[in-house]
């Protein structure tokens, strides 16, 4: 007779399994829970503890944990091993059927009560399965219910499960423990405290992309956290996303999440570098204003509105060819006028969740960094040369700055009347950022506010910065010619603010 194991925290479809397993002679051993929604099915059970002789203890917290479980479990079969399970009075376990307790889903609902989260962390389940996947030659595991129809499959038709299967559901078993225990470190870590010396990363595939940066490269998104709106993309048109969309569109929802609960604000990003933005008294405003920062770039972006999408702003949104349309909400007449448009995407994401770490993959490993969320602060920035800022000044600075950090370095953008008029990204030269800035601006720059993700190491950018007329100058400061930036910027007549904060992004 063979054996099967089944303990699960989620029972909705183990019925199934279990009555095939009834069927064809297989005798199943279960704890308190599965083994009572089991015997409601008319399904024969054996109780853990009539082979233990030991009950489950402290408040179920140990049920499984036991000689008499993992050694029939972990057992090969050689006749030295079942000669062993004999002398025991132990029976050999052929099959593992867990799941475990829900942390991933605690998250969502409880992440701010510790010993909530504690109680859902599961022991027995993933040691079982580890045991399992450790001895699959000889004990079939299975944690996906999305695989019970090709062992189901295999029963029915009185055939063993074939090594190969037997590897891919150990592979799948290792990693499902994998994911869960990241998902637990991720948690216990995020206190106060130096960051930990072993980081893991868990992610759940949750959507297959039809390929990655080019077509000969395999792509799917993988997500770890339920709370995220890149968990389940709530994509409300259009066709399918793509890897450089959801790139895009998670720089957009960045912007977005820094201009939550400001007026109306709109961004469009391209290649990873936003290319329009603007604040303005109302949506459609912000949009064109966006829009006219740079209207050649615009073409095949991705465009944000951090309020809901009213008809106006579609109507105009429709006119402009836009890979895919970000909001909080769509109101259902924008949603009509936007639908006639058959690839369009249209996207609805919900504003706050903040992302605080960061990382980017090197050969055969990571880097890892907190990610670049300090707020701004305009007033603790430092006024080196010039006049004090006015009222629009400032706002154009922090409207500016919150912006900057997204550019691709060597980053400069130019600012005016809460509108993005010129991005010079990713350039080895600083100066010559500058320059792709200044050229890049549809509107007179004069007047305007020039921003910097690094410090200038020579004058000649706050020169070229007072030949086109710009007012403001803003950089982090820190280089040895600080003092020959300052003293030009004082005999040019431009204000020059050091924020001694940093913006690179790589």
């Amino acid at each position: 007779m063979k054996r099967a194991l089944i303990s699960v925290y989620d029972k909705e479809k183990i019925g199934a399994i279990a009555a095939v397993l009834k069927k064809a002679g297989w005798e199943i051993i279960s704890t308190g829970g599965t083994a009572s929604v089991l015997r409601e099915q008319d399904i024969p059970v054996s109780d853990v503890s009539g082979i233990t002789n030991f009950p489950e203890i402290l408040d179920g917290r140990v049920k499984t944990l036991h000689p008499l479980i993992f050694g029939p479990v972990l057992a090969r079969k050689t006749g030295e091993h079942l000669k062993q399970l004999e002398a025991f009075g132990a029976p050999k376990i052929d099959m593992v059927i867990v799941n475990f307790y829900p942390f991933e889903e605690a998250l969502e609902k409880k992440a701010d009560d510790l010993d909530a989260m504690l109680e859902n962390i599961d022991i027995g389940g993933p040691s079982l399965i580890r045991a399992a996947a450790k001895n699959f030659k000889d004990t079939v595991v299975l944690v996906d219910e999305k695989d019970y129809p090709t062992v189901i499959a295999a029963i029915e038709s009185g055939n063993e499960i074939p090594l190969d299967t037997r590897r891919q559901l150990a592979q799948k078993a290792f990693a499902r423990t994998a994911f869960y225990d990241s998902l637990i470190a991720a948690y216990l870590g995020q206190g106060p405290g130096p960051a930990p010396d072993v980081v893991t990363l868990g992610g759940r595939r949750v959507r297959s992309l039809r390929y990655g940066e080019n077509p000969h490269q395999a792509a799917f998104l993988a997500v770890s956290d339920r709370r995220s709106p890149f968990y389940a993309i709530d994509q409300l048109h259009g066709k399918e996303l793509s890897f450089n969309n959801i790139l895009d569109l998670a720089m957009v929802y960045e912007l977005l999440n820094d201009f939550q609960g400001k007026k109306h604000f709109s961004a469009i990003v391209k290649h990873q570098n936003p290319c329009g933005a603007a604040m303005a008294a109302s949506q459609p405003a912000a949009f064109q204003a966006a829009f006219a920062g740079d209207p050649r770039s615009a073409f095949g972006g991705i465009v944000g509105c951090n309020q809901r999408l009213e008809p106006e702003t579609a109507a105009a949104l429709a006119e402009i060819f836009f890979e895919v349309i970000v909001a909080p909400d769509f109101s259902a007449e924008a949603l009509r006028i936007l639908n006639k448009k058959k690839n369009l995407r249209l996207v609805r994401m919900p504003p706050g969740y903040v992302e605080r770490s960061d990382f980017k993959t090197v050969p055969g490993g990571f880097v890892y960094q907190e990610r670049d969320i300090r707020p701004c602060n305009v007033d603790e920035f430092e006024l080196k040369a010039g006049k004090p800022l006015g009222k629009k000044e400032k706002a154009d600075v922090e409207f500016g700055w919150k912006i900057i950090k997204y550019v691709k370095s060597n980053g400069i953008i130019v600012v005016k009347n809460l509108q993005l008029i010129g991005v010079g990204a990713g350039q080895p030269s600083r100066i010559d950022a500058v320059e792709l800035a200044i050229g890049k601006s549809q509107t007179p720059v004069a007047g305007s506010v020039l921003l910097s993700d690094a410090f200038f190491p020579f004058p000649d950018s706050v020169e070229l910065a007072a030949k086109n007329k710009i007012a403001v100058v803003v950089e982090t400061g820190g280089s040895v010619r600080d003092p020959d930036v300052i003293l030009t910027a004082q005999k040019l007549g431009i204000s020059l603010l050091f924020t001694g904060i940093r913006h690179f992004r790589h």
